[in-house]
């Protein structure tokens, strides 16, 4: 201040590149959006894509198995397995899904923005991430969308005012379907939810009761999923529903159907044929991306609870990490890991005491920072699943590599080869389909 005049022209021409440049990374997003949504549609395949929709045809009609919740809901609409037809219309649902969960949370974190200056910068940070994006548009019409409304439903729900208990059963109901849904869902779904119930308690045993009945349902149908693993006939029938409804899967070809049948060493083999490099450079980029996210959306949204944050913040990624070292799509867990990091943060800081401050970081060289965030942001939207410069990461879990692994072919290149089973005959049944195809991994 000099003279009584407040000297305003660098915060403003700062301010103002940092919102020119979330106006730019949202109308990046849309624009990426409507081509890859568009391409989606005019395409000859189904809209989710064949390696999404055979998760469809997977339900509890032999069993139960994990994933199978939505295809049982699916066939108990249909009455019966879905047709080409239906399965693009769940596709277009579950995008529909994902994107209305979304615009929830964006609202709920905007709401709690103290500085309505920053709102701008929060809603592109949300919208424009490369995790957000790759839930919605990259992996649409996979069994995410769910889990991503069961996080929204738990955020909505720790806010609404009415019973609490009533609240912690609906939290609960929300963190059941979501492990239903994904058994991997679990592991995001857990920390809002023990945000969400502990702040409905009014004493410590409460709280504590809160958590247990909001968390113990979602749990036992984890370990469940966890435990029984889906024998080769249950795979072989869903894969065979799948052909019958013409979706060009077999017996030696992935599929989300054949990857239920995937163990933890299979996972794990697969992680470690893939270069360090690969592994490294993905980790860092989406993991610096997540972290950077992180600090930025609890920095303008009054920096509440610090230890807490910290806390979410640390065991979403840590679940992302884990789950990246046994499953090849680690975009996904790490969009996962955003959203719960979203929903967390916004349990902690509404209605929360905000922390001020210091006047002079209105003009803090941290904002810098800030749009290379955005910049980041916008360029991993199409960022690969595994970059093309290793060849080791495509996979080959098929249901016949289930029955023969000895006999399955190593990755050397995007496009494997895989070799035919003994005995394989020519018959149209997938049980007897044993010819040698192409495979691809289960980028999307």
């Amino acid at each position: 201040m000099i003279g009584g005049t407040v000297l305003t022209g660098a915060p403003r021409r700062v301010r103002g590149l940092r919102d020119g440049v979330a106006v730019l990374a949202l109308a990046w997003t849309a624009a990426v959006c409507a081509a890859f949504l568009g391409s989606a549609t005019l395409g000859p395949d189904t809209f989710a894509g064949w390696y999404n929709a055979s998760a469809y045809w997977v339900s509890y009609r032999d069993g139960f198995v994990r994933r199978g919740l939505v295809g049982q809901v699916v066939e108990t609409l249909l009455g019966g397995p879905p047709s080409l037809a239906a399965a693009s219309v769940v596709g277009v649902l579950m995008v529909v899904l994902v994107a209305a969960a979304l615009v929830v949370l964006t609202r709920m974190i905007l709401a709690v923005v103290r500085d309505p200056r920053d709102r701008l910068l929060v809603a592109a940070v949300v919208v424009a991430s490369p995790f957000t994006f790759s839930l919605a548009v990259q992996n649409r019409g996979r069994y995410d969308a769910v889990v991503v409304a069961c996080l929204a439903l738990v955020a909505v729900l720790a806010v609404r005012r009415s019973t609490p208990w009533a609240r912690v059963l609906g939290i609960a109901l929300s963190v059941l379907v979501g492990a239903a849904t994904e058994e991997i869902a679990f592991a995001f779904l857990g920390p809002p939810a023990v945000v969400a119930a502990a702040r409905l308690g009014r004493t410590r045993t409460e709280r504590l009761v809160g958590v247990v009945v909001a968390l113990a349902p979602g749990l036992v149908v984890t370990l469940a999923s966890l435990v029984v693993r889906p024998s080769r006939d249950l795979l072989v029938a869903a894969s065979e529903r799948a052909a019958a409804a013409g979706l060009p899967v077999t017996l030696t070809e992935e599929s989300s159907i054949s990857a239920l049948g995937q163990t933890t060493r299979d996972g794990l083999a697969f992680t470690a044929g893939i270069s360090p490099v690969t592994i490294l450079v993905c980790t860092v980029l989406l993991g610096g991306c997540f972290a950077l996210s992180a600090y930025v959306l609890w920095a303008r949204t009054g920096r509440a609870h610090p230890r807490w944050a910290l806390l979410a913040v640390v065991a979403q990624g840590v679940a992302a990490l884990l789950l990246s070292t046994v499953g090849d799509d680690y975009r996904r867990w790490w969009g996962l890991a955003f959203v719960g990091m979203v929903a967390s943060l916004v349990l902690l800081t509404e209605g929360a005491v905000s922390v001020p401050a210091p006047r002079h970081t209105r003009a803090r060289p941290g904002r810098p920072l800030v749009v290379a965030l955005l910049l980041a942001s916008a360029a991993l939207q199409v960022f690969p699943i595994w970059p093309t410069w290793d060849p080791a990461a495509a996979t080959t879990a098929s249901i016949e590599h289930m029955r023969h692994p000895e006999e399955s072919c190593r990755s050397i290149s995007t496009w494997t080869r895989c070799a035919p089973s003994p005995g394989s005959a020519t018959s149209g049944s997938l049980r007897s389909r044993g010819t040698g195809l192409w495979t691809s991994s289960s980028d999307s």
